[in-house]
């Protein structure tokens, strides 16, 4: 019968613990020191984010450099081969008799 007693008088006061709700004080300086690293660990991985894709950014600039440069001297070899062509047409037509039509 104490059980029933027990439980009943749980139930009428809503709960067994005299406790306010409050936090112990030493809880909230936890609580700020617990906040205050999770800041700092965020603010330090922010950093290194931001380093990855200033990194990237530096890595994609230089391949674009490169292929630039390569797509310049592609063109530039392309241009000689044109010029050789044409010079080597002009030179036979040169040496090529004159025929009356």
């Amino acid at each position: 019968m104490g059980l029933i007693r027990e439980v009943a008088s749980i139930m009428m006061l809503g709960g067994v613990s005299s406790h306010t709700g409050r936090e112990p004080p030493g809880k909230a300086g936890w609580v700020r020191a617990k906040a205050e690293r999770a800041r700092k660990r965020a603010a330090e991985a922010q950093a290194v984010r931001a380093e990855a894709e200033a990194k990237v950014a530096e890595e994609q600039a230089a391949a674009l450099a490169r292929a630039a440069h390569e797509d310049e001297a592609q063109r530039q070899a392309d241009l000689r081969k044109v010029a050789e062509k044409e010079a080597e047409a002009g030179a036979r037509l040169a040496t090529r008799p004159l025929t009356a039509a």
